[in-house]
């Protein structure tokens, strides 16, 4: 019956993404994605821009983020909070991101005023008022949130030194949220260039999902989009060099448990590697009863929590573990467990149902992520707005392809300790840094 059900299920896979899709660019370079779902009258709305932290350099750290909070600060045709405020009174949701590659501002709302959303985008795309007062009070409220995810947070701070231990070259080692001392000594103008370089119909993807018509969508695109001058945007990424040798660190820091991290160094999203490390990820953290969690949790009780996986990003990304070590328990203790899995990993040592259970899984995950408008929207303008359409339409396909054989060789290439982090995280008593509440607006 099991098999009956998922037979099924690889047959809708395909039949959704072949008839709903729409692919195509305006004549000023927007690309746009469209997605017919109908069932419910509502629609989500993705704008994203290929600018994030990998578009910055040291002086400017985390300025694409800040920028995404200027977002919300009112453009020439609309007010201050106007987006936030319409959005809620037509009883939708709305919210924006920033991270290693790209930014992204998104709403799910009632069909009726989709017209008016684009306009907003618009707008913020060509018109948006960059003013300085409002400058510095949003400077204050990012800062603060630096505060919250970073120096205050155990979790926080252990990715952000990870990245910054892993990467040594690369613009992702700062993470999206900047240097704290950057951040300090923004001006505005460093916001506006910015904006200026990297907002534009030709550095960015229109994905909207839901029940729309097709025709009308486009015409309303074209009338409000059509007419915003396209130009060309020149990108620069310093790439990370391979690492030669393990890098290990101790922290201290205020927090209630020890904390491990470990990193390796896994190619940029691509047709071959990603799928295999995807598969990786679920036979070890992202089951119920995947490997790690099995050991280290339930059979040695070890940790009290362990996740990790790979993070996909358009150059090379890393392959994360975090974990949450139980009271009296030692670092090699967990760390053991975990490379010999790796071993496992490489030698074929693991069991055929984990491995298979592992693909189904990553299968229906995909058929989840076309469950709702705001699940298809999420998914599509991450990889549409990264130039990697093909690969999401693709990944069933990938999935179903991947061997065991495949778990065996990319797992010798790239968990190796010359290609690995490791921070250990011990506790200390302390005071931690107070969060400020926001002034103007809330953290985002």
């Amino acid at each position: 019956m099991k098999k009956i059900i998922f037979i099924f299920l690889l047959m809708f896979i395909s039949a959704l993404n072949a008839e709903n899709l729409i692919n195509y660019k305006l004549k000023n370079g927007l690309n746009v994605i469209l997605y017919v779902k109908k069932g419910l009258p509502i629609v989500n709305v993705n704008v994203v821009y290929k600018a994030g932290c990998k578009d910055e350099h040291n002086g400017i750290t985390g300025i694409a983020h800040m920028l995404e909070h200027m977002n919300f600060r009112g453009s020439k045709n609309f007010k201050d909070g106007f987006i936030e405020s319409f959005i809620t009174n037509n009883g939708g949701v709305e919210n924006a991101t920033t991270s290693f590659d790209y930014t992204k501002y998104y709403v799910t709302v009632n069909k009726k005023v989709l017209a008016m959303v684009l306009k907003v985008y618009a707008d913020n795309m060509n018109n948006l008022i960059i003013n300085s007062k409002k400058f510095q009070k949003e400077r204050n409220v990012v800062y603060q949130e630096r505060l919250w995810r970073i120096d205050n947070s155990p979790d926080g701070y252990l990715y952000y030194t990870l990245n910054r231990m892993a990467y040594l070259e690369s613009p992702y080692r700062w993470t999206p949220i900047g240097f704290a001392n950057d951040i300090l000594h923004w001006s505005r103008d460093d916001v506006y260039n910015f904006y200026k370089k990297f907002y534009n119909p030709s550095n960015a993807t229109l994905v909207i999902a839901g029940d729309i018509n097709v025709e009308k969508t486009k015409k309303l695109i074209k009338e409000i989009f059509g007419k915003i001058k396209g130009r060309k945007t020149d990108f620069y990424f310093t790439e990370e060099p391979g690492q030669k040798g393990e890098r290990r660190a101790t922290l201290d820091f205020v927090s209630s448990n020890k904390k491990l991290a470990i990193a390796y160094h896994i190619p940029a999203l691509s047709e071959y590697s990603t799928p295999v490390l995807d598969i990786v990820t679920y036979m070890l953290f992202a089951r119920d009863n995947a490997v790690l969690k099995k050991i280290l949790l339930r059979d040695k009780k070890l940790v009290s929590s362990v996740y990790g996986g790979n993070n996909e990003r358009l150059h090379s990304g890393l392959f994360y573990i975090f974990a949450t070590l139980n009271k009296d328990v030692k670092f090699k203790d967990v760390e053991s467990v975990i490379y010999n899995e790796f071993e496992k990993l490489k030698k074929g040592k693991f069991s055929d149902e984990d491995f298979k259970l592992s693909k189904k899984r990553a299968l229906i995950d995909y058929i989840y992520s076309q469950e709702t408008v705001t699940s298809i929207g999420n998914m599509l303008s991450f990889y549409g707005g990264i130039g990697r359409l093909q690969y999401y339409k693709d990944y069933p396909d990938l999935i179903k392809n991947i061997t065991k054989k495949d778990i065996m060789e990319i797992a010798k290439k790239y968990f190796n300790k010359n290609n690995r982090t490791v921070i250990n995280l011990y506790p200390i008593k302390g005071k931690s840094i107070q969060y400020t509440p926001s002034i103007s607006g809330g953290i985002r």
